[in-house]
């Protein structure tokens, strides 16, 4: 039986559960350079988010009496707004959904902007998973904490790939999931400002005695292990690891362009570029140092014959051993078809087209 391991329990085996507990949270703070925050896992970044939306907003409305206002962007996760719009549906919170630049960034003089009296929490994604563009996090957490506004973000693309100071970036809480840094699908991370948890008096939303209050069930050792094990090894020379994930993104690109008409997606709106119409368009931010090392989101345009769809190359790429997902499938009307596509106002050739 694993139940002597229960680090609820207080049997020699259960106490050393709750150490490797302690240890891990321990490595976790370390690592963000935040002691006054707390370490909650949870089951990845989706519950993590839903967690801190969702207590916020009942905390807020606690307190005030008000109807909250939460920011977004519409760039986010489907998480944060399948849980925003549930929200406003049932009455819960109100919410504003940023749209970014033709990059995909998040300008933070829109999220000032977005400010009402009410607003009760700022969550804007940290790095996009399908376009890779970088959000200025620092500025926008500014802006909240200027404003006396928590900052959340999901930092599930960012987690594995830098080392953020949460305290210095202006970062109330971040949500992690750790299967995206080789660690165990089923296990992520709500780190969070203690003085956020007392100034709001955040509750929990699966409820329990575990974990301060704030997440019940009892904790997933042997996930929780391997995820610190995970996240140890992957920051194991951080900084070549990323400096040769963007040489290859560059080397990708730069080989494209020399076989065809390549452009980024803002030259490709231009309808003053003298760029030959372009067969490969670059989406997302252009600029490295905004942009992840590991992820490239390419458009095959195909403006003349019969319409391209990605699903089959998608497939021919797979017999090849090259794997690569397609975000928003050819059939542009589909219920899958991707809402950052959408938020970037990617045209149909353009979604048709997208690997």
């Amino acid at each position: 039986s694993s139940e002597p391991f229960n680090a609820s329990t207080t049997s020699k085996y259960g106490l050393s559960a709750t150490k490797l507990m302690e240890d891990s949270i321990k490595a976790i703070k370390k690592h963000c350079g935040s002691p006054n925050y707390s370490v909650i896992f949870t089951s990845g970044a989706s519950e993590s988010n839903s967690l801190i939306l969702r207590s916020v907003a009942e905390a807020y409305k606690f307190n005030t009496k008000m109807t909250p206002h939460i920011i977004i962007s519409a760039t986010e996760h489907k998480s944060i707004i399948d849980c925003c719009n549930t929200m406003e549906k049932y009455g819960l919170a109100t919410y504003t959904a940023i749209e970014p630049n033709i990059r995909g960034c998040i300008a933070p003089e829109d999220v000032q902007n977005a400010l009402k009296t009410n607003t009760a929490l700022i969550s804007i994604i940290g790095a996009n998973n399908e376009l890779g563009c970088i959000n200025d996090v620092k500025a926008i957490g500014a802006i909240a904490h200027k404003n006396k506004i928590p900052f959340h973000s999901d930092f599930v693309q960012l987690f594995g790939k830098f080392k953020i100071n949460l305290q210095k970036y202006n970062i109330d809480s971040i949500s992690v999931s750790f299967h995206k840094l080789g660690g165990p699908i089923g296990c992520g991370l709500l780190v969070i400002n203690n003085n956020l948890i007392r100034g709001y008096g955040l509750m929990a939303q699966i409820h329990g005695t575990q974990q301060m209050g704030l997440r019940g069930g009892t904790q997933n050792i042997p996930a929780i292990a391997s995820s610190i094990v995970a996240l140890k090894h992957t920051f194991e020379g951080r900084d070549a690891k990323n400096r040769k994930l963007l040489a290859l993104k560059q080397y990708t690109l730069s080989k494209l362009g020399n076989t065809i008409p390549f452009a980024d997606f803002a030259t490709y709106l231009d309808p003053t570029s003298k760029h030959k119409p372009a067969e490969f368009v670059l989406l997302g931010q252009v600029d490295n140092a905004k942009s992840l090392p590991n992820t490239i989101l390419l458009s095959i345009a195909k403006n003349k014959g019969k319409s391209f769809c990605n699903v089959a190359l998608k497939n021919e790429l797979e017999k090849r051993n090259i794997i690569v997902s397609i975000g928003s499938a050819c059939n542009t009307k589909s219920k899958n078809a991707s809402h950052v596509l959408n938020a970037i106002k990617a045209p149909p050739v353009i979604r048709r087209g997208v690997i």
